[in-house]
This record gives C-alpha cells, structure tokens and sequence, in this order.
C-alpha cells in the first residue's frame, strides 16, 4: 500500500528543488506532515476484494476485460468487487449483451516497470489476447523517484506489446496528488509538479503505441477535489462511488472508440457514400477541459493518489445519471444510469 506520508516523503526527495525559498524548516514541517499522515492512511486501508471472474448471462458473446496497474486498477479500497473499476466496467458491458470473464494482474505498489510482468500473466491466464485491457499506473512511479521518461517509455512498450496481440488498450494516465487532505504547503505545489511531469511524459507514449490514454486531470479531478464520497475511508483509494465516477469516463471512452471504428471501417468499405476513411477522433481529451490552471489559480489543486481518476464525458465534462449497485445479474448498468454531474451535485 502506498501510504500518503511515503508519497510526500518521496517527493520532497524528489522535488525539493523545486519549492523555490523554501528553508530548512519548512522542510521539515513537509516532512513531518508526510509522517503523520502515513501513520493516518494505513489502519483505514481496506485490502482490495477478490475478483469476481464472470459478469452477464453464459450465452451472451464471449469477452475478456484484463485489468493491470496498480491499487487502482486492483480495487483497493472497497470490500465487493462489483464496487471496483474493474467490476464496474465487467458489469457495463455485460449490459450490452457480452458474457464478461475479469482477468486482473493489478498489484498494489505497482510501478510502470512492472507492467510487462503482470502482461505475461495475462497471457498465461488466457487463451487469447483480451478485448480490453485497462491500466491504471503512475503514483508509485513518483513515490519510487522514476524518471518521467523512463516511466512512460516502460507503459509505452507494454501498451505496444497489447496492441500487437490486438487488444484494445485503455490507460488511466497519473492523478494529480493534490486534493489528498493530508497534502499541505509546502508539499502541495511540488507533488502537483511531479504528477503533471509524469502525466505530461504519459499522454504522448500511450498515444504513439497505439493505445488511448484517458487522462485524469480535469473534470474527474475536479470531482474528487469538491466531493470527498468519491473517495474511500483511508481518504486517499476510490470509493464504490469515486469508481463509478472513473468507470463512467472509462466505458464512455471505450463506446465512443468502438464507434469510430466501425465508422472508419464502413468509410473504407464504401468510400463513395462515406466520402473517404474517417478521421479518427483525439480520445484522450474526452471532456475538452483541458489542464487544470496553474497552482496560483488552483492552489495546487490535483487528483487522488494511486487513483484512476479520469476525465469526464461530454464536450463540457459533464455526463448525467447516477450510479446503481450490483453486478450484471442484479440490473443493467448504463452509462446513462451511471455518469455524474462532475459540477454539479452529488447523486
């Protein structure tokens, strides 16, 4: 488990550089705020649950959803798997008419160098290549003071090794740190610095290997900043709620990729009624939010840690509906029942 003092303790190690005119003392208040909250996080911890393999009825279309990354993608946090993104999602495409098997080799303290182990489990625990995999990685990557650019080098070749197999890839790209309540000045401005750095190295790397980076600094984070249900009782992993906030964006994006596609296949079979291929859409800025200003406009407002905290549907960044319980057996789950009001209220 990433605690929160070890993330602020690696990143004052990291980057403290970068807090320009901050002494010794200040320092060492960083650090013993990064102390007490570790301390805070890891009683309230609640383990990720076990997996729950199938979604949907037998006799529907087969379909593999993988899940790989870190606690995010794992479901710390909740203690039934239907409330985890990977349960989430599982039971949003079963209510499309697709029997859904989960394969997970997400591991809490998962950094982007361990992706290409936990993709060769996924190969043994399946016949075939999965028709989605979801990855959810970076905080541990800044809590482990990886080089940005070694990092997304690392999830750029494991999202090619994915695509090659011909599995559709979507990535959770690296939360900003700092709605985190127990992340304070003068640690707040450098933590949203490395987060932002890595995201930065991110979006381009799973871009360039063919998968959809879906990125996690705008309305989702803006979520999670103004509504603490989002997050689970250690204040720090997503709640059944926060999941279904991520899960919306996640399936909203996977829809909108599938219907370009069978837009440019039918381009391609007809051009002469279709005018030609179709252009393939930016995925990755699904929300149209864009970066969230500077940290004199935002104070240093980010994302939850080891968080897939994702940007919302819809040109505004907002969706609509809310979220039900349970799994495919128990009702269909749409992505109309379930998006949020990122701005406005809770449901």
């Amino acid at each position: 488990m990433v605690g929160r003092g070890g993330i602020l303790l690696s990143a004052s190690a990291a980057g403290g550089g970068a807090v320009v005119g901050a002494g010794v003392g200040l320092w060492r208040l960083a650090l013993v705020q990064g102390t007490a909250a570790d301390r805070k996080v890891r009683p309230l911890t609640t383990p990720a649950p076990p997996v729950r393999e199938f979604y949907g009825n037998p006799t529907d279309a087969p379909f593999v959803l993988a899940m790989v990354g870190d606690s995010s993608a794992q479901g710390t946090g909740v203690h039934h798997y239907d409330d985890t993104l990977g349960g989430w999602l599982a039971s949003s495409l079963a209510a499309t008419g697709r029997h859904v098997r989960v394969v997970s080799t997400a591991v809490d303290g998962a950094r982007a160098e361990h992706l290409g182990a936990q993709i060769a489990g996924i190969a043994r625990a399946t016949s075939a290549p999965p028709d989605l995999v979801v990855i959810s990685i970076g905080v541990n990557d800044i809590r482990a003071r990886t080089p940005a650019a070694t990092a997304a080098r690392q999830l750029g070749a494991a999202v090619a090794e994915l695509r090659r197999g011909g599995s559709t890839v979507l990535v959770g790209t690296t939360p900003d740190l700092s709605v985190i309540a127990a992340v304070r000045a003068p640690l707040r401005q450098v933590v949203w610095l490395l987060s932002w750095q890595l995201e930065r190295a991110q979006t381009p790397a799973v871009r360039a290997a063919g998968g959809t980076p879906v990125r996690m600094r705008t309305s989702i984070s803006q979520a999670f900043a103004a509504d603490p249900a989002l997050f689970a009782a250690d204040g720090l992993h997503a709640s059944s709620y926060g999941n279904a906030c991520i899960g919306a964006a996640m399936f909203d994006t996977y829809q909108r990729e599938l219907a370009a596609r069978a837009e440019q296949t039918a381009a391609q079979a007809d051009p002469a009624v279709h005018g030609g291929p179709a252009a393939q859409p930016d995925l990755a800025d699904l929300g149209g939010l864009g970066e969230l200003g500077g940290l004199a406009a935002h104070g240093g407002l980010a994302a939850s840690t080891e968080l897939a905290v994702h940007q919302g549907s819809g040109g505004d960044g907002q969706g609509d509906g809310e979220r039900t319980r349970g799994g495919a057996g128990q009702g269909a789950r749409s992505a109309r029942q379930i998006r949020m009001r990122w701005r406005g209220k809770s449901p």
